[in-house]
């Protein structure tokens, strides 16, 4: 993996939001995250982000 693929990862916003959900995850739980529950919790943010983008838009 290049360095500009991985900035590219780091970059996208569902990446983000999959690593703010496995912190996010990590914490409340006190210790490794549930991946199942991570996982929802990721598209939970993504779907969220992609909801404020839309709405910013439309202003």
């Amino acid at each position: 993996m290049t360095g500009d693929s991985l900035d590219d990862i780091l970059d996208s916003l569902f990446h983000g939001c999959a690593w703010a959900a496995f912190i996010d995850q990590a914490v409340e739980e006190g210790g490794p995250p549930d991946m199942e529950a991570t996982r929802r919790r990721a598209y939970r943010y993504y779907e969220e982000e992609l909801a404020k983008q839309d709405r910013n838009r439309k202003e």
